[in-house]
């Protein structure tokens, strides 16, 4: 890597050195044209009144010094003018990388002056990328503070209860071993959603695909809710036609699992309707409620991890904050969307959208779906 005064030194050098080339050539040029063309171009009487030496005079000599030192030195005034233009932004993006690289990420590029366009996009760019990067650090802090504020709720309670019968305070009956079933399974759903994340993340989330039927897998679903959704005072109401798609019935389920416990934890009590439908190119799985609603922040937010409308009621009911994310990580690795959305007059809507068939790359499986890095960091 040449430094940027050595670089700034070889542009000045290259541009008087061609200058002074050309101004050498130039005057070679007009020795040969007098000493050999000019012979050639005119008649004998008028050559005779010519000196007998087409070399030049000393004055001329002197005429050809002065202009020659002039030219170089109009060249070298232009190349230090032009090459500080050109080298003062990249010193500038140079010297802001080399803080990057020490952790000092809040730093920037910031040229002075008159720079060229390309420069000043190169700037730009490395700016943003500056800031890209300082932003994605936050969000990792942000994301490791959150993981570890999830688990640290079952971990003290499994903590606290162990030593509670280690010391005798409490006596191992079958509800408190049964809450710390509860506890351990929730840091096993914390853990798996963790993972289901940081697969679709990666773009790793591998799909089993096959053809199945969309309203058979929300049946199954619903068999198994029914009974937590109405303890919850919800009531079902399916309505599922038969969808035909290419995808993962075990995951497709699990979306719907969560959409169902997160109606249960928010919408209770009133009716649930979950529906299948079919468009030309889409097959659509929708789940609506007639709770409380979704305000504007809501339903912005409602698919970034750990983020919470109610952060106090949700952390009392169970909810880890991923349910959600996770829903979009299956809907994205399958080609597909998730939505939210309010019901009029009141209510909350999440609608999942599958494509009918699959890429055949996803299908032979050369292109692992997956979901796009998430840009923030919440629910």
């Amino acid at each position: 890597m040449i430094p940027a005064g050595g670089l700034n030194r070889q542009l000045v050098v290259s541009m008087v050195a061609v200058t002074g080339l050309a101004l050498a050539t130039m005057i070679a040029g007009m020795i040969v044209f007098y000493g050999f063309v000019f012979l050639n171009l005119y008649p004998p009487e008028e050559f005779e009144a010519m000196p007998d030496s087409a070399w030049p005079t000393r004055s001329e000599w002197v005429a050809f010094l002065i202009l020659w030192s002039l030219g170089l030195s109009v060249a070298m005034v232009a190349a230090t003018r032009f090459a500080r233009r050109l080298i003062r932004p990249l010193d500038q993006v140079a010297s802001a990388a080399r803080r990057i690289a020490t952790g000092d990420l809040a730093a920037r590029a910031v040229p002075d002056g008159l720079i060229f366009e390309e420069t000043r996009q190169l700037v730009e760019d490395f700016n943003a990328m500056a800031t890209q990067l300082s932003r994605v650090d936050i969000e990792m802090k942000t994301w490791h503070a959150a993981i570890a504020h999830e688990l640290r709720t079952p971990l003290t309670i499994l903590r606290g209860q162990l030593q509670g019968f280690v010391d005798g305070v409490f006596v191992p009956d079958k509800a408190s071993l049964q809450g710390l079933v509860g506890q351990v399974e929730s840091l096993g759903r914390i853990v798996d959603d963790l993972k289901i994340l940081s697969l679709a993340q990666s773009g790793r989330l591998e799909l089993r695909l096959e053809a199945i039927d969309l309203a058979r897998e929300a049946a199954t679903v619903i068999r198994i809710a029914r009974p937590d959704l109405e303890a919850a005072g919800l009531s079902v109401e399916p309505d599922l036609p038969s969808v035909e798609i290419d995808g993962d019935g075990a995951r497709i389920r699990q979306a719907l699992m969560a959409l169902l416990d997160n109606a249960r934890r928010h919408a209770a009590p009133g009716k649930l309707r979950i529906e299948t439908r079919d468009t030309r190119d889409h097959a659509v799985l929708r789940v609506s409620d007639t709770g409380p609603g979704m305000t504007a922040q809501a339903i912005a937010q409602a698919f970034e991890p750990f983020w919470r409308a109610d952060d106090s009621r949700s952390r009392e009911s169970g909810g880890t904050g991923l349910g959600l994310a996770v829903v979009r990580a299956i809907a994205q690795a399958h080609g597909g969307t998730v939505v939210a959305g309010a019901v009029v007059p009141h209510g909350a809507v999440f609608e999942l959208q599958f494509p009918r068939q699959l890429s055949s790359e996803r299908r032979n499986g050369s292109l692992r779906p997956g979901a796009p890095a998430f840009r923030e960091l919440g629910h």
